[in-house]
């Protein structure tokens, strides 16, 4: 991220939530506390200096900031499909072309960039904000979901895909991607919901599609569905009773290979079952497109939205 490019954000700093940002040599300097944020290899560090899990000196020790690979992966077949992604950033694209050029907040970025920014980009170049807690990602700005460095209503868009069953509190982050939205701001996230943990420590939460609503209640949906359904839940639930034999590393890394080179038909299955009612209920992960709203959708009308095929009522 050049110097020009980090003037013209809409930062704000984490540890007071008020402040903004000045630009120094090395670092940013918050207006209002005097706090200070380090840049690494043109990338800020914006973590409140209190966060004990993700601490700022830990970053600094750091050497390289190069996105870890491994060319050997592209070669094992993965059991995993994605129905609605590149659907929906092509819907996505064609509503902020709508607007001009506008500001899309990735949180939890990985290694997005090298298919998103294409994908968003086609007519216009939006200006696409990458970040994450991950030093091996390729990121713009290293940050926590939980205290999201951003003015309030500064972004047009915010995009999150499997992330939030990663974070400590799920409805923090939910709050502070609202709250940095515009007002008619867009919304596109993506949560598992039957999957095995994939993350090891870091990984807490799984959602239904009806909590996936709930927890972006001050979000309309203008559309949700399936990224992968029942085939990609059950090749991820006989990969782990497989690998649940195997403690160490290498073998189940030889394990998962054979495993996933066995198994990975099984998520084709997905795109039969895709718009099915049952399947829902039994999906890997789903999928919320929706616009920020001035209130809150009603708990009422979240249950009423239940698309899967287990009909009940409790009164």
């Amino acid at each position: 991220m050049t110097n020009q490019s980090i003037n013209i954000l809409p930062l704000r700093c984490p540890d007071c939530r008020l402040g903004n940002l000045k630009l120094e040599k090395d670092s940013l300097l918050c207006l209002g506390c005097s706090a200070s944020f380090p840049i690494l290899q043109g990338r800020p560090v914006l973590l409140r200096h209190d966060n004990t899990l993700f601490n700022i000196s830990e970053y600094l020790k750091v050497s390289s900031l190069i996105p870890n690979s491994n060319g050997l992966e592209k070669f094992i077949p993965s059991i995993s499909v994605n129905l609605s992604v590149h659907r929906k950033m092509k819907h996505l694209r064609s509503l902020l072309d709508d607007r001009g050029q506008s500001l899309v907040l990735v949180v939890g970025g990985g290694r997005q960039r090298s298919w998103l920014t294409p994908l968003l980009c086609t007519n216009i170049s939006h200006n696409i904000i990458y970040t994450d807690i991950d030093t091996g990602a390729d990121v713009d700005i290293f940050c926590d979901g939980h205290v999201l460095p951003f003015a309030d209503n500064s972004v047009d868009a915010v995009i999150t895909t499997a992330v939030l069953e990663h974070v400590l509190y799920p409805e923090k982050v939910a709050a502070e991607i609202s709250r940095v939205a515009k007002l008619g701001g867009f919304l596109y996230s993506e949560i598992p919901f039957m999957q095995q943990v994939h993350e090891g420590a870091y990984d807490f939460t799984r959602y239904s599609l009806s909590g996936h609503r709930r927890l972006f209640g001050r979000f309309m949906e203008i559309d949700v569905g399936m990224v992968a359904g029942p085939g990609t839940a059950l090749a991820w639930a006989i990969e782990n009773f497989i690998l649940s034999f195997f403690d160490k590393k290498i073998i189940r890394h030889i394990a998962k290979t054979f495993t996933r080179f066995g198994l990975f038909w099984l998520k084709y299955f997905d795109y039969i079952l895709v718009y099915r009612r049952g399947a829902m209920d039994g999906a890997s992960c789903t999928y919320l497109f929706a616009k920020k709203i001035d209130g809150k959708i009603e708990d009422s009308e979240i249950i009423s939205k239940y698309v899967g095929a287990k009909l009940m009522t409790h009164v």
